[in-house]
């Protein structure tokens, strides 16, 4: 009697554990599904936003990763950004060599050149060319960004190239490229369109180096569709054009005022949003003088 209630209560520890067993797999199979799931989530989000990380991409693919001090923003245009001051000895940038070369982003004429537009500097040259029509890599290189930008551009490609300059092209129809990928010269990356901040069919077309533009008629003859030179040197100068010229600051910041009927120096400082004080300076007169009618006083 005592051996067959043993051998009972052995069978029953037995299958207790089995069924134990059973239920720690399934709920440990449950949690895995739940982290694959998870995992799908976090990788599908990467995708969508554009961002991929310094981590996820092999450092050994960078183009002039020492030049640009390891960094791979696949955000943000303007970094890293050069200090205009650094460049004060020169900057020697070899364009082509015997495996790379430059091919023309589209065959079209600029219609807007680079350079100042009233107060906003235009960083780029405007190449003409129809909805859907081919953009081609400048050089060889390496895409590190490829998004939809609302302020501007609207769909554009940046890419690092080899040679140390970085080129943009936007209001692309199309995106032909991702973040990460590696082109060549004379590669379809998008068609062309007018996507973003564009009143018709054109390629915004930059060329940059360390977050900076510099002027593409230094670089390319659009005329002739080919480089104007094969190594390209850089000093404080060709960075300067960032800033607005003295002449087009002073022009917007002089403004004059013709009195009116019922003036007063308060009512016109309120006007204008500025200060009696203000106003008697620039004008060397005081806050008791009389205003006459048709009298013309400086406001900034």
């Amino acid at each position: 009697m005592i051996r067959k209630l043993l051998t009972i209560t052995v069978l029953t520890m037995i299958h207790l554990a089995v069924t134990n067993a059973q239920v720690l797999a399934f709920y440990d199979g449950h949690d895995d599904d739940e982290e694959e799931e998870e995992a799908e989530i976090d990788s599908l989000q990467i995708e969508e936003s554009g961002f991929v990380s310094f981590v996820d991409f092999d450092h050994q693919l960078i183009p002039c990763a020492d030049l640009y001090h390891f960094s791979w923003d696949s955000l943000n245009v303007d970094l890293p950004r050069l200090d205009a001051k650094d460049s004060s000895d020169g900057i020697c940038l070899s364009l082509v060599e015997s495996d790379c070369g430059y091919f023309h982003p589209c065959p079209g004429d600029i219609n807007s050149d680079y350079g100042w537009r009233k107060y906003r500097m235009h960083k780029g040259v405007d190449i003409d060319l129809e909805t859907g029509d081919s953009v081609f890599a400048a050089f060889d290189g390496v895409v590190r960004i490829a998004k939809y930008n609302y302020g501007g551009f609207g769909n554009y490609v940046l890419i690092r190239h080899y040679n140390g300059l970085e080129t943009l092209y936007g209001h692309l129809s199309v995106r032909l490229v991702q973040p990460n990928q590696t082109v060549r010269a004379g590669e379809v990356i998008g068609l062309g369109g007018s996507t973003g901040r564009s009143t018709g069919p054109h390629l915004h077309f930059e060329t940059r180096y360390k977050g900076l533009p510099i002027d593409p008629n230094r670089i390319i003859a659009f005329d002739s569709q080919s480089l104007k030179l094969d190594t390209l040197s850089l000093t404080v100068q060709d960075f300067k054009a960032v800033t607005p010229p003295p002449s087009s600051t002073t022009r917007s910041s002089v403004s004059y005022y013709k009195v009116k009927s019922g003036d007063t120096l308060w009512s016109i400082s309120r006007r204008y949003g500025t200060t009696v004080d203000r106003i008697c300076r620039l004008n060397g007169i005081s806050r008791n003088s009389t205003l006459r009618i048709g009298q013309r006083l400086r406001i900034r």
